[in-house]
């Protein structure tokens, strides 16, 4: 299903650019870091090791982040090179939700990428990570 996003970002003259993403999206999470314990079950065995082993390892906490695939089809070259160069230059993106509700957002900026279609028609496609944390639990 292809999904309208706005995407607004600050140029090098210090006002905003918005661009409506008119494409196919895809949600992700990446994990950010994780740790790991290992606990004896037999104290009287500190080093075992192996198929039968009385050592566990457990992992005690992990860190996610959501992450977005944004994609544009149907531009230019020209414009699809201008705006993915803007993007990357820009050290404030965010996603228009509607008029008073923007979410600020940071742009993967080794993910962009022009891509050149049938009949001179390119699509730039980027992933954007938000900045808040999905909840998580700890062990």
């Amino acid at each position: 299903m292809r999904v309208l996003t706005y995407i607004s970002w600050l140029n090098n003259l210090g006002g905003f650019e918005y661009w409506p993403f008119i494409g196919y999206k895809d949600d992700q999470i990446s994990v950010e870091s994780t740790g790991e314990t290992k606990k004896n079950i037999f104290h009287q065995w500190p080093k075992s090791y192996g198929a039968f082993a009385d050592t566990i390892t457990k992992q005690t906490f992990r860190r996610t982040r959501k992450q977005k695939l944004v994609r544009s089809q149907h531009l230019s070259r020209t414009q699809a090179e201008r705006i993915g160069e803007e993007i990357k230059s820009s050290p404030l993106v965010q996603i228009i939700v509607d008029r008073r509700d923007r979410r600020t957002v940071i742009v993967d900026n080794s993910s962009i990428t022009v891509t050149r279609g049938i009949d001179k028609i390119h699509s730039l496609s980027f992933t954007i990570n938000y900045t808040d944390e999905v909840a998580a639990q700890t062990v």
